[in-house]
């Protein structure tokens, strides 16, 4: 088949047959009809990782208040005020990059796998179908799924939400029910192919708790019903204790970070990505350390800017710090922190305190370890962020806190979806220059164009589907809930 790299304002390297050969992903590359299941999965690491290492990243940095378009220019404007037409590039890319991109490779790996009992490679696409799945769902809402991998000539029907989690749970059910051949096979194949796999080098057992942890946290999407499935995972406790990321950068153009090449190196300026003052007010109010790894300093100090606050005019254009990003920095699928945190909900929902703080305590403690840094004093007795035990709202409290604080610069496309679950941090109703500005909530965007109070939920369809597609569901506002929605 050919296959176009879709990827807009992003690149970054795939490496094909071993790490030293190199395809830059803009190119256009001939495929033959079908790949072998290792190069299959290579491909479509890529394409996860440039989708939730590019825009969707970006757009999660500043929905979730990490960051701010700065006064100084305009590229992120319709992001930071919630205006996005279905014609958007930050829309429609990371839908391509799924469902052009990396479905079709991961198909191709899942069937070129199972017809030469690869298990292992099998597993890993397996796996990795059902997160690129749990992605777009996640974002979008209804979507192709029963019919996504049907083939050309094939308008797929949108499928609701709920059914597509309860698809997506399967997938990885019946891929843990072949843990044990899957493991047996990986120890078959050579090390040279196993290092196709650019995100854990064929490490089958990090696999299989990827594939644990991401149940995990589908199930979390209605703990009420899934208590008994969520509280046989934790008993098993084969969950991620490692992260599930791409660390294979460069500080080269076109192979290095995607948002970090979108941002600092393809644009015409690197200043557009300010500090949120949602965000830094917060870090500097527990005098987090943190603060300096996520930002610049502005003038001697770390100060963000007010929420959409690009209109506020040249007074606020040099006193404001830039985010801080690399050109190495790792895109995260999943990551231990995360993990822990999930872990600590359950048990916090259980009403089993003492689990859930030392679950909580490893998340936190993981998350400052990310950045050489010591959590100790934070997380002892009265230090800023003990865990609050005092009863289940305060430890859930204390838990999506460090969850918000630990995605920055990581994984801030997962944490608009857990502001959007859980409801906190909370939406706040008044900008954080007003005095009436709870430290640590959310703001409205100064310049929002959803109606007063709302905050986005959902990326809108892209055009693309909606105008070829007739079984496509009508144009769902951005601010629309979805089914497991605080």
């Amino acid at each position: 088949m050919k296959k176009i790299f879709i990827v807009g304002i992003l690149s970054i390297a795939l490496f094909a047959t071993s790490c030293d050969k190199m395809l830059d992903i803009n190119e256009n590359p001939n495929y033959p009809a079908t790949s072998s299941a290792d190069l299959s999965l290579s491909s479509a690491e890529v394409f996860v990782t440039s989708a939730v290492g590019g825009d969707l990243q970006l757009m999660g940095s500043i929905w979730s208040q990490f960051y701010a378009q700065h006064t100084g220019s305009n590229q992120y404007t319709g992001i930071d005020s919630y205006n996005l037409p279905n014609s958007s590039a930050y829309v429609r890319n990371p839908w391509a990059l799924f469902y052009a991109g990396a479905i079709p490779d991961l198909q191709n790996s899942i069937e070129a796998s199972a017809t030469n009992e690869e298990w292992g490679f099998w597993f890993m696409a397996q796996t990795l179908k059902a997160y690129s799945f749990h992605v777009l769902v996640d974002f979008y809402g209804e979507i192709p799924f029963s019919q996504a991998t049907q083939g050309v000539g094939i308008d797929p029907v949108y499928d609701s939400g709920a059914s597509v989690n309860a698809g997506i749970i399967k997938i990885l059910d019946d891929a843990i029910a072949k843990e044990a051949e899957a493991k047996e096979a990986n120890g078959f194949v050579v090390d040279t192919r196993l290092k196709s796999d650019l995100l854990l080098d064929g490490d089958i057992d990090v696999w299989v708790q990827f594939a644990k942890t991401l149940k995990l946290k589908i199930l979390l999407r209605n703990y009420a019903a899934n208590a008994t499935a969520i509280n046989a995972l934790l008993a098993e406790g084969d969950l991620l204790a490692s992260d599930v990321k791409f660390d294979k950068f460069e500080d080269v153009e076109n192979n290095s970070n995607p948002l970090y090449e979108n941002d600092r190196r393809k644009l015409n300026t690197p200043n557009n990505l300010r500090g949120s003052s949602s965000m830094i007010k917060f870090l500097n109010a527990n005098s987090d350390p943190r603060v300096g790894v996520f930002f610049e300093k502005a003038k001697g100090i770390y100060l963000g800017l007010p929420q959409g606050g690009y209109t506020l005019g040249s007074a606020w254009t040099t006193i404001t710090s830039r985010a801080a990003l690399a050109a190495t920095d790792a895109v995260y699928l999943m990551s231990a922190a995360e993990s822990y945190f999930l872990q600590a909900e359950c048990y916090a929902r259980a009403n089993d305190p003492v689990k859930a703080k030392a679950n909580y305590d490893l998340g936190v403690e993981e998350a400052f370890i990310r950045w050489d840094l010591d959590a100790t004093t934070f997380i002892a007795p009265a230090g800023a962020y003990e865990f609050n035990v005092t009863s289940q709202t305060t430890m859930l409290q204390s838990i999506w806190r460090q969850k918000w604080i630990a995605s920055v610069r990581s994984q801030a496309w997962d944490s608009f979806f857990e502001i959007n679950r859980t409801g906190y941090p909370v939406f706040g109703t008044v900008n954080s220059e007003n005095a009436a500005y709870v430290v640590g909530d959310l703001a409205p965007s100064i310049n929002s164009v959803l109606p007063a109070g709302e905050y986005p939920r959902r990326l809108i369809y892209p055009k693309s589907s909606t105008d070829y597609n007739p079984n496509a569901p009508v144009a769902i506002p951005m601010q629309t809930k979805m089914w497991w929605h605080k």
